[in-house]
């Protein structure tokens, strides 16, 4: 990260005054949490970018291998998200007929 404090000029945008945001050390997707010890102080444009800093995103089919290899309890647990993040979906794709 870049070091800046409050209230300066950005070193990587001198157009922005730093604000800081409290961000997490290991991302609450990564499952980190809002504990004390899991937070840090970091500037915006640092916290703002953190998502380009990250991997690219896995294709469906490396998600898919990466799913199949996991127990059966977490598969089972990423249906659960998946049908309550997609529930219209999920009904449509029931009501399918079945070969």
């Amino acid at each position: 990260m870049c070091g800046a404090v409050a209230g300066e000029p950005h070193p990587y945008d001198s157009s922005r005054k730093t604000r800081l945001h409290i961000g997490h050390i290991i991302d609450k997707s990564m499952g980190g949490t809002d504990e004390p010890g899991n937070l840090k102080a970091i500037c915006s444009v640092c916290n703002e970018g953190a998502s380009n800093l990250t991997l690219a995103r896995p294709s469906a089919i490396k998600l898919l291998a990466q799913i199949r290899r996991a127990p059966a309890k977490d598969q089972l647990e990423v249906l659960e998200w998946l049908v309550k993040k997609f529930p219209k979906q999920t009904k449509e794709y029931l009501a399918l007929p079945k070969d």
